[in-house]
């Protein structure tokens, strides 16, 4: 396994997370996953928080990065752009349910800030599409990033 190359890919990964949940704040989607974290010590929302939480973002980034890279080897023998949406897309799927929880684990939720919802479905429908669409995004650059595994490369023709 390349653990390197997995690491950077989930940062480069998280950073467009961060970068389209900046573009869906713009346009009025309440999805502020940097600050759910910076404030989940306690600390009052704000830029500190915010930053400390988009640390904590892509170093959880990275973290999947490296999960990603050892399913990529270990369980399906293949990398790539569309494996990495595959797993993204599970990936979403057990970390949506997991936001689901916000309101009984974080200690501003919803006194202070919003409940974001399973998914982020207090957002709408459009609130859940972006999280998906993110994690897609998210998974399509660690796969592309990661590029081949050693399975595929023995079965790639020598020319």
């Amino acid at each position: 396994m390349r653990a390197q190359r997995a690491m950077v890919f989930g940062v480069v990964g998280a950073l467009a997370i961060s970068a389209i949940s900046v573009g869906l704040r713009a346009v009025g989607l309440p999805i502020n996953l940097e600050l759910l974290l910076g404030t989940s010590f306690g600390l009052a929302p704000g830029a500190p928080a915010f930053v400390i939480g988009l640390a904590m973002h892509l170093a959880i980034g990275g973290a999947f990065g490296l999960v990603y890279g050892w399913l990529f080897e270990r369980v399906w023998n293949h990398g790539g752009a569309s494996t990495g949406m595959i797993i993204s897309f599970i990936h979403a799927a057990l970390i949506g349910m997991t936001v689901g929880l916000t309101p009984g684990l974080h200690p501003l939720v919803p006194e202070r800030l919003p409940d974001p919802g399973p998914f982020f479905a207090n957002g709408g429908t459009l609130g859940v599409l972006s999280f998906f669409a993110a994690h897609l995004v998210y998974g399509a650059i660690v796969g592309h990033g990661y590029g081949h595994v050693a399975a595929e490369r023995e079965w790639a023709p020598s020319h």
